[in-house]
């Protein structure tokens, strides 16, 4: 049964990639920026994920001929949406927000129609209790031992006198998580689910990532903000809801790639970029591989949001030795995701569950229905998404797909207690290589080597996740790609600004991000309504 639906995941991607446009590049006058005035523009994109995609459909609106090259058979990238006998699967659970309205309006606009709105429902699941997620004193409180609740409380007041008198310096992810938290809650709730994630224990891994994902959410500071309403207080609050398409995430890579279509961009698909020929400023050779034959594209600029470690290498003439050795440290974790198609009505009533438990093979999961009735066939029915946090050749990535899957239902049915096995109708895995990027201790010491090797060729740009090495979410990669393309048309702006913000991206408040990166005009009031 399994290795039947395998088979058909393979099919299905194949036909999803034939929707990607395939349409040739017409021929345009459209002029470089400021010093290159007699070379009409060319771009190449290296990746039809979101920052890709989003490049393309800014630089394609304006009428700048692009091709983007996609070694997969679909768009999308790590947004892929697989379809199954009515069902439909993200990779992993991605929602849509972002703090800055012309971008909200941009994407209106482009998924006008395809929207829903959803209640966002986090939890973390820990020895048998769901706490909510961002942590609420109150539930900590009602879910847990009087002894865990004085220890949760005690450690957190020892460090923040720590942090008072001592200043200690933040040197990793567990330094972040305690000064935070204090030590027992950072047990309890993050230290477990950090390493599944990661492969690594958090005092080999930067701080950094902490951040903007929980910076500011202590257990006492939910208090405070509950208590004690300031004008400041009241500016913030948590996301409740986000927007989402009604089938799936993908949908947002296939409206760009059908806009660029349209505007006479060319995205091609099955095409496996393997060089890069530097023939000067603004001159570039392309070359990659598709259908067993090899090919190549002449380009007056090069967008990548491959992984930086890699277009390091791929560039010819090729890299000094020490910018090759901090290409190669650079690196990612894999993921494997296990969809679970389930006869009953419904599992949680979360939008994702994290799973605290170092026995349990997936650390988060998401019911798809819980997002959009559409992703399943009917009400009697409903899935569930597990995410495997893995590394190529590691003990999980070695296993068989019908060996994962069959271990995700076992935990879930044994362990946790979610579904009963006669549940299942079926399942199957997808795997997909260079999910996250890993901030190591050392990572941004590589980062800085490559890119300042990057930066010597002029008309090269990086973007994305994958492409300059940053945690993004899809909104931010999105808002990368758009703000890009201005660039390149001459626009005075930085596309690597966007995720830099100090603040925690789950809070809101009255202070809007505003990007000079879409020209776009507003969207009428009633079809914006309409469109979600």
């Amino acid at each position: 049964m399994l290795a039947r639906a395998l088979k058909e995941v393979a099919e299905d991607l194949g036909e999803i990639g034939q929707r990607g446009a395939n349409m040739d590049v017409r021929p345009q006058s459209v002029q470089a920026p400021p010093g290159d005035p007699d070379t009409p523009l060319h771009v190449v994109i290296l990746g039809a994920g979101p920052a890709g995609l989003a490049t393309g459909h800014g630089l394609s609106g304006q009428g700048v001929p692009v091709t983007v090259l996609e070694r997969n058979t679909f768009v999308g990238g790590l947004c892929v949406t697989v379809q199954r006998n009515g069902y439909r699967f993200d990779l992993g659970g991605h929602r849509w927000f972002t703090k800055n309205e012309d971008l909200n309006t941009w994407f209106r606009r482009l998924m006008q129609g395809e929207l829903v709105m959803v209640n966002r429902i986090s939890r973390i699941y820990h020895h048998g209790r769901f706490f909510d997620y961002p942590i609420s004193f109150s539930n900590v409180v009602r879910n847990s031992t009087p002894v865990t609740i004085v220890h949760a409380g005690l450690s957190y007041v020892f460090e923040q006198v720590r942090q008072t008198l001592l200043r200690p310096r933040i040197r990793n992810m567990h330094d972040a998580y305690r000064a935070q938290f204090g030590q027992k809650l950072y047990e309890m709730f993050f230290e477990q689910y950090s390493e599944k994630v990661w492969g690594a224990p958090c005092d080999r891994l930067s701080a950094d990532w902490v951040q903007q994902r929980s910076k500011g959410l202590s257990i006492f500071s939910v208090v405070a903000n509950a208590l004690f309403q300031s004008k400041e207080n009241k500016a913030k609050r948590l996301i409740e809801e986000f927007m989402y398409p009604r089938y799936g995430y993908m949908r947002i890579p296939e409206r760009m790639a059908e806009d660029i279509g349209l505007a006479g961009g060319k995205v091609r698909l099955g095409a496996s970029v393997t060089r890069i020929v530097a023939h000067g400023p603004n001159d570039f050779e392309v070359c990659f591989d598709s259908n067993g034959v090899t090919d190549s594209v002449r380009a007056t600029d090069v967008v990548s949001t491959i992984p930086l470690g890699h277009l390091a290498q791929m560039i010819a003439p090729g890299c000094p030795e020490p910018v090759a050795e901090a290409a190669k440290r650079l690196r990612f974790r894999d993921i494997i995701t296990v969809n679970l198609m389930l006869r009953r009505p419904c599992v949680t009533a979360d939008t994702w569950v994290y799973v605290q438990d170092r026995s349990i093979l997936f650390g988060r999961l998401h019911e798809p229905k819980n997002w959009s009735p559409a992703m399943v066939p009917g009400p009697d029915c409903t899935s569930l998404v597990l995410e495997c946090f893995c590394s190529v050749g590691d003990e999980i990535w070695s296993r068989t797909d019908e060996e994962i899957v069959q271990r995700c239902i076992d935990d879930l049915a044994d362990k946790l207690g979610f579904i009963q096995r006669n549940d299942v109708i079926d399942g199957f895995a997808v795997r997909a290589r260079h999910a996250y990027p890993i901030y190591d201790l050392d990572y941004q010491e590589n980062i800085a080597t490559v890119t300042a090797y990057l930066r010597t060729f002029k008309g090269l740009e990086i973007v994305g996740r994958g492409g300059s090495f940053r945690y993004n979410n899809a909104d931010h990669s999105i808002e990368m790609g758009l703000i890009l393309a201005q660039k390149l048309m001459g626009a005075d702006v930085d596309h690597t600004d966007v995720n830099t913000e100090p603040e925690y991206q789950e809070i809101v408040t009255q202070r809007k991000a505003r990007r000079n990166g879409f020209k776009d005009l507003p969207v009428d009031s009633e079809a914006m309504a309409g469109s979600v």
